[in-house]
């Protein structure tokens, strides 16, 4: 279906306000950006970064964060994820980004391989000044579930509300009642709902960790599934400090998809952890009788030790059986092909240890190999070749790291190999141990690498890699 006439059906099929977004009948589902092309492979939306949205996450109240909207709608909301970017493998992707915020932005397309002028950090691009406008443009070729976010500032700018979803569909895409699209995030709010901005030393040791947790920007929702249904759940982590260890009790998780798309062999399992930066896709059947409740949970993780402590299990969100839906059909028994990056003795291994200190006028660093952000030594490859990245880390609490720009494939923590196989672009590197990926370079260009707890990368935890043509 021409992507335009995509839109224009989505409006027709939900209810509207007046001057607002056209809204989804689920209140949980994204609105998707408006397409302007009626070329069936070109996806052209324009995308408005806007302060003080007056977004309300307590009944009664105004949080005037920062967001996005629809900039092809005249007087469209902003919202919280902002509107999701839908579109298929293949598509020609033009975003028309105008900037309205009181300080200049960038959009990062976290884990879409772009050209480098398209990457959205400040060695790709001269950041967005307030009233100034970019166009990104760049083709989807991988299917998936990715997101977008600004990359500077952005421990605060994403803490105010910039993030929102993409899709890209394609490839293998198993039969189910819904695909869902599901951003975790949290937010500090005061006592009159508005968003607390104060940073104490445990928001810059661990990244901020909200008071009030939410899913696609709603606190406690609740979800209205059919009983026994098979629905796909796709998870995004957009939050700037906290791991989330779902748990559906009674249903597992059976996990198709990870950061890079479906993986080759789907894998079951009871809890999933995803930390900031990262997604993953699960199949969950919805098994139970109309009527019952279940509820989605994060489940303590100790991820620095003794500093956290441990609050119980944590809703998110409810989960409402309604009339029994049609019976599941079976899954697919073949998923995505994956080819193994080769790599033996010979394969050159570059290695990073993360460090974490205070200086001598009391200020909480973090660096990689002893050099803090944007004081580095970029790290220098050549597209198409193969390398090992032995990562370290030496602080005492897990890191999400990420890879701008290629995906990779991890091979071990500590000499253990790892369980299962996919292509990643962030992974949760554990306290005091080491993990190997090997990567094979992506296109020429300026590209960051870093830690996903935000609080962290803004203080020097990112480094520059910078790729030449063969």
């Amino acid at each position: 279906m021409i992507p335009m006439f995509r839109s224009i059906l989505w409006s027709l099929l939900v209810v509207t306000g007046c001057g607002d977004n056209a809204r989804p009948a689920d209140p949980l589902a994204l609105a998707p950006l408006t397409d302007l092309d009626p070329d069936p492979g070109v996806v052209e939306v324009e995308l408005v970064a806007v302060a003080n949205a007056g977004v309300s996450y307590r009944p009664g109240t105004s949080a005037e964060a920062w967001a996005y909207r629809d900039g092809a709608i005249d007087g469209s909301e902003a919202t919280i994820p902002g509107p999701m970017l839908e579109t298929h493998v293949g598509d020609h992707v033009i975003v028309h980004f105008r900037n309205e915020l009181t300080e200049t932005t960038t959009i990062h397309w976290h884990g879409i391989r772009v050209p480098n002028d398209a990457d959205g950090s400040e060695h790709t691009q001269t950041p967005v000044p307030p009233g100034g406008t970019y166009d990104y443009v760049f083709d989807t070729d991988d299917a998936g579930t990715f997101w977008y976010h600004p990359h500077i500032r952005g421990d605060v700018q994403l803490e105010k509300g910039l993030y929102g979803a993409v899709r890209v569909d394609g490839g293998t895409s198993p039969e189910v009642a819904a695909d869902r699209v599901f951003v975790l995030d949290d937010v500090k709010l005061a006592a009159d709902g508005a968003l607390d901005d104060s940073v104490d030393e445990d928001d810059i040791m661990l990244g901020r960790q909200g008071n009030s947790l939410l899913v696609n920007g709603h606190v406690a929702p609740v979800l209205q599934v059919a009983a026994g249904a098979r629905e796909r759940w796709r998870f995004v982590d957009a939050a700037n400090g906290r791991f989330f260890k779902l748990s559906l009790p009674g249903h597992p998780f059976l996990v198709i998809g990870w950061d890079g798309g479906i993986i080759p062999a789907p894998y079951s399992t009871d809890t999933l952890l995803i930390a900031p930066g990262e997604r993953y896709e699960v199949i969950v059947d919805l098994d139970g009788a109309p009527g019952d409740v279940v509820t989605l949970q994060t489940l303590f993780y100790d991820r620095a030790p003794p500093t956290l402590t441990d609050p119980g299990p944590l809703d998110l969100m409810t989960v409402r059986l309604g009339d029994r839906g049609a019976a599941p059909v079976a899954l697919p028994t073949a998923w995505a092909p994956f080819e193994p990056i080769q790599v033996d003795t010979n394969t050159p291994v570059q290695n990073f240890v993360f460090h974490e200190e205070t200086t001598p006028t009391g200020e909480r660093a973090f660096s990689i190999n002893g050099e803090r952000y944007p004081q580095v030594t970029p790290l220098l490859a050549t597209a198409g070749t193969v390398e090992i990245w032995r990562v370290q880390d030496d602080v005492g609490m897990d890191h999400p790291f990420h890879l701008h720009g290629m995906f990779f494939q991890v091979l071990d923590v500590d000499g253990v190999p790892v369980a299962h196989k996919g292509w990643k672009d962030t992974v949760i590197v554990p306290r005091y141990a080491t993990l190997r990926f090997a990567v094979r370079y992506g296109d020429p260009g300026h590209w960051m690498y870093h830690c996903h707890i935000l609080e962290h990368q803004e203080r020097g935890m990112m480094g520059v890699l910078t790729v030449s043509a063969p």
